[in-house]
């Protein structure tokens, strides 16, 4: 399971495919600990999974799973499930981001439908619906039902992130805003 893809892996090509080439092809470290809002983020889930254990969003009944680490043994990768709701016949997922930017792009729902694979698959209990908590000065939730065209586009990107690293190949990327403060910058050509 060690040498699988991770969702991580497969939402940091979503965001720019060099990633992927400097970190699992060469095995230049991202170093992103050292960067201010990643540390924010890590302290922010922390504290909310550590002080927040038993709370629950009232308005949806079942039971809270947090911090689950599965594997698709169909689709050969592994991710961590932060929070979930179990209802009987169905799984929510909750995903929070620490954020004042709210918009569900192309890294979300990478995210979303790839963990989404791994809940179904582990439990057998469908998952149609997510909630994206969007919290850094101001609490946003924002619902997004997981369709078979998310799911299917995340397993894109798991494969595109996979041929990559068998490739050996620099992938194209578009310069834009992203590159101001990519831990790659220095390097990337």
């Amino acid at each position: 399971m060690s040498n699988c893809l991770t969702v991580t892996n497969a939402v940091e090509h979503a965001f720019c495919p060099r990633f992927t080439y400097f970190q699992l092809v060469l095995g230049i470290e991202q170093r992103e600990d050292k960067r201010g809002t990643v540390q924010s983020g890590r302290t922010f889930h922390s504290r909310h999974s550590t002080t927040n254990k038993n709370y629950k969003i009232k308005r949806i009944d079942g039971i809270k799973q947090t911090e689950l680490l599965l594997y698709s043994k169909k689709h050969s990768f592994s991710g961590k499930i932060d929070e979930a709701i179990e209802t009987e016949d169905e799984i929510l997922l909750i995903e929070r981001k620490y954020s004042d930017y709210i918009l569900i792009n192309s890294t979300i729902k990478t995210q979303l439908g790839l963990l989404a694979i791994l809940a179904e698959e582990n439990t057998g209990k469908k998952v149609n619906k997510a909630l994206v908590v969007f919290n850094k000065t101001e609490r946003v939730e924002v619902p997004v039902n997981i369709t078979e065209k998310i799911k299917q586009t995340a397993l894109l990107m798991l494969q595109k992130t996979n041929s990559t690293i068998t490739s050996g190949d620099m992938p194209y990327s578009k310069h834009d805003n992203r590159c101001t403060n990519c831990c790659y910058r220095k390097i990337c050509p």
